[in-house]
C-alpha cells in the first residue's frame, strides 16, 4: 500500500478530521541556481562533441567533452536531490497534515499525533554579514516525551508547508481545529477560512 494511503488511511482512523495538505522540510530553490547552469553546460559540451564528431579541436577537445558532460550531470542531479530525499521511503521526515493531528512518515515508519500533543519552537537564526548574509527561523516540532519530530532550517520555500502547519497547529491548541487562510488552497477542506468564534 502506498504511503500516502497508509498515511490517509492511519489520520481518518484516529479522528483527525479533513486531510490539509503534505509538508516536508525537504524542498529547496536549489534548481533556480543549477537548472539553467546544467541546461548552458550540457549545450557547451553538445557543442564540444559536434566538434569532436567534425575532427576539429585536437586532443583538448577529447578531456573537455567527458568532463563537461560529467558537470553537467552532477548539475542537473542538484536540481532533484529534494525530490530524492522526501520520497516515500526515505529518512526525512514526511507530515500529513490534517486539521487536528498529523501522520508523519520517517523512513518506512509512521507514527501519528494530535496537534495538542506537539510542541513547536522557533529559533532565529543569522549567517554571514553583509549582503551576503543570510537568515531565518528554524522551526522544531516535539514530541511530548521530548523527541524531535520534524525540523524546518528556515531557508525552504512555502512550498516546504512549515507555515500551513503551524497554523494548524495554532488552531487545534487554540481548540478551533479548522486552518486559517495560511493552509494550501491547492486542496479541498471543507471549513477552509473557517474561525474558531464560529
Amino acid at each position: 500500500m502506498r504511503e500516502r494511503v497508509k498515511a490517509l488511511a492511519m489520520g481518518n482512523d484516529a479522528g483527525y478530521g479533513s486531510y490539509v495538505r503534505f509538508a516536508c522540510p525537504a524542498y529547496s530553490h536549489a534548481w533556480v541556481f543549477f537548472g539553467p547552469l546544467g541546461v548552458l553546460q550540457g549545450w557547451v559540451t553538445t557543442v564540444d562533441l559536434v566538434h569532436i564528431f567534425k575532427g576539429e579541436g585536437g586532443w583538448l577537445h577529447g578531456w573537455f567533452a567527458p568532463l563537461s558532460g560529467l558537470w553537467t550531470v552532477f548539475m542537473i542531479g542538484c536540481c532533484f536531490v529534494s525530490r530524492y530525499e522526501r520520497r516515500a521511503g526515505g529518512p526525512t521526515p514526511r507530515l500529513y497534515c490534517f486539521q487536528l493531528g498529523v501522520v508523519v512518515a520517517t523512513g518506512d515508519v509512521l507514527r501519528a499525533f494530535r496537534w495538542t500533543e506537539l510542541t513547536i519552537r522557533r529559533e532565529k537564526w543569522r549567517s554571514g554579514s553583509g549582503e551576503s548574509a543570510d537568515w531565518g527561523t528554524r522551526t522544531t516540532v516535539m514530541a511530548r516525551d521530548g523527541s524531535v519530530v520534524v525540523v524546518f532550517p528556515g531557508n525552504e520555500p512555502d512550498g516546504a508547508g512549515c507555515r500551513a502547519m503551524e497554523k494548524l497547529h495554532e488552531a487545534a491548541v487554540r481548540g478551533c481545529g479548522t486552518p486559517g487562510p495560511a493552509t494550501d488552497h491547492h486542496h479541498d477542506h471543507p471549513d477552509h477560512g473557517a474561525s474558531c468564534a464560529g
